[in-house]
């Protein structure tokens, strides 16, 4: 029996994403190149118009509800239920018992502030809805405060690839992290 909410914590909640409602929002998230390059929309990091990312979601919905191999969630404030980003699995692996997750979070300010809470409602929802044996994430390293909110949730790195993203005139590493569901059950065990 689960001790917790899967759909809720302290200050957020997971719900449905609606392409109506929330493409508009997560059009100005495009703007800010950290969201673009995380997201799984498309391949390059460049804004995108609401009718765009409207498509493309609606689009991924419906590979979610066909496929049953990915996933896409709202994350939304608890207390007014506005909007800040998406928890997507966007692969789904059954037989391998395997699933690839991203957190995103539009605004900066808030990013800081509800990142780590949010990529543990997915860790949550991956290993205690869907019984995957690991999951995986990446973040760049031009990205710390992804990389240490995942660290500080208990992933590890499993993979750098080198000087694979270019961004502000350099290149930097790609790093993928990933926890076991093992892992999991421990650190979490008490909730």
């Amino acid at each position: 029996m689960f001790k917790t909410q899967l759909f809720e914590s302290q200050s957020l909640l997971l719900e449905p994403y609606d392409p109506d409602k929330d493409a508009v929002v997560e059009a100005g998230f495009t703007r800010r190149w950290h969201y673009t390059w995380g997201s799984m929309l498309y391949s390059e990091a460049h804004p995108l118009s609401a009718f765009q990312v409207k498509k493309k979601r609606e689009e991924q919905l419906k590979r979610c509800a066909e496929s049953r191999d990915a996933f896409l969630f709202a994350i939304r404030l608890r207390e007014n239920t506005k909007f800040i980003g998406v928890v997507e699995l966007p692969w789904v692996s059954w037989s391998n018992r395997m699933a690839w997750m991203k957190v995103l979070i539009g605004e900066e300010s808030l990013e800081a502030m509800y990142l780590p809470e949010a990529a543990k409602m997915g860790l949550r929802y991956v290993f205690e809805e869907l019984d995957m044996a690991l999951v995986a994430s990446s973040t760049g390293e031009f990205q710390p405060q992804i990389f240490h909110a995942l660290q500080g949730l208990g992933m590890r790195v499993y993979v750098r690839q080198r000087l694979m993203v270019y961004y502000q005139n350099r290149y930097w590493d790609r790093i993928i992290v990933g926890m076991p569901q093992s892992d999991w059950q421990i650190i979490y065990s008490e909730e």
